[in-house]
């Protein structure tokens, strides 16, 4: 039987989903179900014009809560494909990426229920110590000076960002789907976590010819985002069994170790030190922050 293949693609940036169009409209052809899931006014108000289905959250919840809701408007699929609004694909690659939907359930050695397509290499799951060298910008100062480190091709515990990934039905519901609690950032790591620890097969890294072609986003609304990456980096450890207190230690401790180091990132240094300050604030505090206001975005 065809496996029933929905797409959802989070945004909150009206330009970014009109200039994914053509890939948009190609992966309807190859009859995927593809929905924008609007996590902007703009966005929403803009339903009519784009080229595919509108699922409005009606706020900017972050990204497992906006896919969360937007499953929870959509009942029939087998595979869900979760595909971030600056991705590249060129002619053909819709139609590899059914193709290796399609073919994933008929390997009969090692079916896969987790496939990726993202070029970018494996990394190791996060521990404490993953968290304070990606919080603190270690982890990205040193994958733009150096080399990265690759995980083994034999480690099992390696994961990708879910920036192009498919999941399925069953993955999904095994593992819980993603963790609501995160607000933004290591919710890709945590399912990948509870998926392989309840049983889920080894995930498939798949080149169906995507490309990444990063955006600013994080970078440009810095001093609402980090807060909510570092909220999320202390919950995601104490999922982890990290004592709260001590988890927030390694969190506050990896946004002072930032601090000098943000004359090399992208973000604006005023707004990125702002972000800072909020961040521990937060952390400390234990109060949620929010992402960038909906209305405004």
């Amino acid at each position: 039987m065809t496996p029933r293949v929905l797409a959802l693609v989070p945004t909150i940036s009206r330009s970014r989903v009109v200039a994914a169009s053509p890939w948009l409209r190609a992966l309807r052809r190859e009859g995927i179900d593809v929905r924008i899931v609007a996590n902007a006014a703009s966005v929403a108000a803009a339903a009519t014009e784009l080229d595919a289905p509108v699922i409005d959250t009606g706020a900017n919840p972050g990204f497992a809560r906006s896919i969360l809701a937007a499953l929870a408007a959509v009942d029939e699929w087998d595979w869900v494909v979760l595909l971030n609004d600056d991705l590249i694909l060129g002619d053909g690659v819709a139609a590899h990426l059914r193709s290796a939907i399609a073919g994933a359930a008929d390997r009969r050695d090692n079916p896969a229920d987790l496939l990726y397509f993202d070029p970018e290499p494996m990394r190791p799951l996060p521990g404490r110590w993953g968290v304070f060298v990606s919080v603190s910008l270690l982890e990205a100062l040193g994958v733009r000076f150096a080399r990265r480190v690759r995980v083994r091709p034999r480690a099992r515990l390696g994961y990708k960002s879910f920036s192009a990934v498919a999941i399925h039905r069953d993955a999904w519901t095994r593992a819980g789907g993603l963790d609501a609690r995160l607000i933004f950032c290591f919710e890709d790591a945590l399912f990948v976590r509870n998926h392989r620890a309840r049983g889920g097969a080894e995930p498939v890294s798949i080149d169906v010819g995507i490309s990444h072609e990063k955006s600013t986003t994080t970078s440009h609304h810095i001093a609402r985002v980090l807060p909510a990456v570092a909220f999320s980096a202390r919950r995601y450890l104490e999922v982890l069994g990290t004592p709260g207190r001590l988890a927030g230690a390694i969190v506050v401790a990896a946004l002072i170790v930032r601090l000098p180091l943000v004359v090399f990132a992208s973000a604006p240094p005023r707004a990125h030190l702002l972000g800072i300050v909020r961040a521990a604030r937060a952390v400390v505090s234990g109060r949620e922050p929010s992402l960038p206001p909906y209305e405004l975005l």
